[in-house]
């Protein structure tokens, strides 16, 4: 067996599709056929079901299908430590990050780490916390941002900081300047939420229904971007996480009580060898907060 094998099986796998799976691949169909056919013959069973001109794993294949991603992730995990050996002057990253880290956070981190290390080449993805962990278990990622539980049990994890829930409101808004608000007032306000996947929607779901509070949710956006701009620009009203939007221009955070907190943390596959880029853009992260 070699890794041309693995890596064979899992495109094939993916693709549910051999031709498919050859065009990614860049080899021909009957060559494709032919490892797969060799793979099989030295597992001795068959890994997929043939169906018309689709191929769909048996449970042979499903079991060997897990195995072979980890066993590729531990020989991409030796490989990122050899190339350590060249002191980060190659290599390159992919991170995961909360949308909001990844807006208000990570520029500036990263141009100064571009700055330090001009030739790594870095590839961020705003994803949400569940999505992180997904990508994260099937190693696409090199560490990703994340709120805490996510799943803590699978990875290790670094606490960057504890985050509370604040309403933000804009100029217009009667409360602009508000020292301060009584969480139960929030029956009042019209607000625009983030939608229900996001982990901080549902930090707001929880908090105001422990609270027995029924909110008036007029708006929902799967971005905070636009949310932030609609708040700027209008009457409307949200609760995000206040360090994650502190001090924006044209918009004012207004402390709850009582509130709730979640957890930002750095979130590594266990037992992978991370690479000296990745521990390098983790340290200057870690040295920002």
């Amino acid at each position: 067996m070699e890794l041309r094998h693995l890596r064979y099986f899992l495109a094939a796998a993916q693709a549910q599709n051999f031709t498919r799976a050859s065009d990614s691949l860049h080899i021909t169909q009957p060559t494709l056929s032919h490892q797969i056919k060799q793979l099989e013959d030295e597992l001795g069973m068959p890994l997929f079901d043939r169906v018309g001109r689709s191929v769909r794993l048996t449970t042979a294949g499903e079991l060997f299908q897990t195995c072979a991603k980890r066993a590729l992730q531990e020989i991409d995990s030796g490989r990122d430590a050899l190339y350590d050996l060249e002191n980060l002057k190659q290599g390159s990253l992919t991170l995961g990050v909360l949308s909001s880290f990844g807006t208000f956070f990570l520029p500036l981190i990263l141009a100064d780490f571009n700055a330090a290390y001009p030739s790594i080449k870095i590839t961020v993805l705003r994803l949400r916390t569940g999505e992180i962990v997904k990508r994260l278990l099937d190693g696409e990622l090199h560490f990703g941002v994340a709120y805490l539980p996510a799943g803590a049990d699978q990875f290790s994890v670094e606490p960057l900081f504890n985050d509370q829930l604040a309403l933000l409101v804009g100029d217009r808004h009667p409360l602009a300047g508000c020292p301060g608000i009584a969480l139960k007032a929030l029956s009042e306000q019209r607000l625009i939420l983030l939608t229900s996947e996001y982990n901080t929607r549902k930090l707001v779901d929880a908090t105001l229904s422990v609270n027995g509070i029924e909110a008036q949710i007029v708006m929902e956006m799967n971005a905070i971007e636009p949310i932030l701009a609609t708040v700027r620009h209008s009457t409307l009203a949200t609760i995000l996480s206040a360090r994650l939007v502190h001090e924006m221009p044209g918009l004012h955070q207004i402390p709850l009580t009582p509130t709730a907190t979640h957890t930002v943390a750095i979130f590594t596959r266990r037992n992978s060898y991370p690479s000296a880029a990745a521990r390098a853009l983790v340290e200057a992260i870690r040295a920002r907060f």
